[in-house]
């Protein structure tokens, strides 16, 4: 069978994604590795596939319920309150997490980060601004149009200014202070949360890379370029096809657990993978202007990216002549890309047109897929993990709506599935990554884990 035939595209019009009715091909299948470390940590419990065998024992000699163990026992402890269960997160731990300090912090080396803007002629000087207005909101929601927390910029310091949103068509600003200052930052929260999830979670790394690795495994068979590639893809069509229904679907966490409707899930997702592309793009286009002193991302995210450019630089050289022999296979994944890509035409294509742009796109796949899908991914329980600080949803208790139960049921299983996603920390680059690459981040590790520890980047998008 033809690798095309073995990854059908989804039908449709839309993102381009494997056919999640499809099976999965052999070589693109979880791994007994992969399946244990997912069932130690799986919260709450989940029938999952059997366990392949081990080479040398009889198939099923080692069965699901056997790893899941300790962790039904565990939920038999739990009373309906399972946030109360779960294991304490960073803002559980923080002596102060409502305080507005932290909130700055957050917004620099939270689960969200590269969102602060530039901003000229104001009181303040920097923005952070979330736009729900094009997006359905379910009764009894609670979801502002626009929210945007403002900050000021003083002596490499930043400090939050106001928050201005608009509810219910009415507009209103916040400041320190103020006798809803609390509540509004916690709206903010809210929000954030929602766009964390479906914009820079699941579209610019889930959704953004299925499309790369579509084109990928449809086409290159013999190319060299295999041996660079295929570490950072593992795992990454399998969890997006659970997460068609765990997470995005109709019963799926985030139109379960926020206040959005399923389809305005779906056009958040579609809207941000319309502006991304892998060329001419780095991490620098989005850093603060401005030395922040406890603005850890920044640097992180530049020292990952220079490194990656020397690694991908480095293999593209080596392997050149091998390269430019099987250039064929190229050109067919650069068609596939192409064509089936919803980039906004006025950003250009995503064609591949020599080796520079084979690069520039290898060093993108691998950022996105291990050190960007690490942060995003990883410090989701930090804030997320605390129904207190953070969710996803908010409700109106006074909506004829509004079902406590329901909400109680919503909040738990945010905590619950946070806790799995952040914590299978399966093949870090630290010890499944090739000598070159972990060499390269050993070495500017002063750099990059003050913002995330180097031994929490993971290889690829398998969780």
């Amino acid at each position: 069978m033809s690798t095309e035939n073995l990854f059908p595209y989804a039908p449709g019009p839309g993102i381009a994604k494997f056919d999640p009715a499809s099976p999965l091909p052999d070589h693109v299948k979880p791994t007994r590795r992969y399946l244990a470390n997912l069932g130690l940590l799986l919260l709450p419990a989940q029938p999952f596939p059997p366990m392949p065998p081990k080479e040398g024992t009889e198939p099923g000699s080692l069965q699901p319920g056997q790893i899941l163990l300790g962790i039904q026992g565990s939920l038999g402890l739990m009373d309906k309150d399972v946030t109360a269960f779960m294991p304490p997160n960073l803002t559980r731990l923080h002596p102060d997490k409502f305080s507005d300090e932290f909130f700055v912090e957050r917004r620099l080396n939270g689960f969200n980060p590269g969102k602060l803007n530039k901003v000229q002629n104001k009181p303040w000087q920097y923005a952070v601004r979330y736009d729900c207005s094009k997006y359905q909101v379910e009764p009894a929601g609670i979801l502002p149009k626009i929210i945007e927390a403002r900050f000021c910029l003083n002596a490499q310091k930043l400090n939050v200014h106001s928050i201005e949103f608009t509810m219910n068509g009415k507009p209103t600003i916040q400041t320190p202070g103020d006798e809803e200052w609390e509540q509004t930052k916690r709206l903010f929260r809210c929000a954030e949360f929602v766009l964390q999830e479906s914009q820079s979670h699941l579209a610019r790394t889930h959704m953004n890379m299925d499309q790369y690795a579509m084109a990928y495994y449809r086409n290159v068979v013999n190319n060299p370029i295999k041996e660079l590639l295929e570490p950072h893809l593992e795992g990454l069509i399998n969890i997006n096809k659970l997460g068609a229904s765990l997470i995005i679907g109709d019963k799926g966490f985030i139109p379960e657990a926020s206040a959005l409707e399923p389809a305005s899930i779906n056009d958040l997702i579609e809207e941000e993978i319309r502006h991304l592309t892998y060329r001419n793009w780095n991490p620098s286009v989005q850093k603060l202007p401005d030395f922040v002193a406890n603005n850890y991302f920044d640097p992180a995210a530049i020292a990952m990216w220079e490194l990656l450019t020397e690694y991908v630089d480095g293999f593209i050289s080596h392997h050149r002549t091998g390269i430019e022999a099987c250039w064929n296979e190229i050109q067919d994944m650069s068609k596939d890309l192409s064509s089936h890509a919803i980039l906004k035409p006025e950003l250009g294509k995503l064609d591949i047109l020599g080796l520079e742009d084979l690069a520039q796109l290898c060093v993108y796949v691998i950022y996105i897929s291990s050190f960007f899908h690490s942060w995003v991914n990883n410090k989701q329980y930090e804030d997320g993990g605390d129904v207190d600080y953070a969710v996803i949803g908010l409700w109106d208790s006074q909506s004829p709506h509004y079902d406590p139960v329901q909400v109680a049921t919503r909040e738990a299983k945010q905590a619950s599935l946070l806790w799995t996603l952040s914590n299978v920390r399966y093949n870090p680059i630290l010890e499944a990554g090739p000598g070159p690459l972990k060499d390269l981040i050993w070495a500017r590790r002063d750099v990059i884990s003050p913002g995330l520890p180097v031994e929490d980047i993971m290889m690829s998008i398998n969780i």
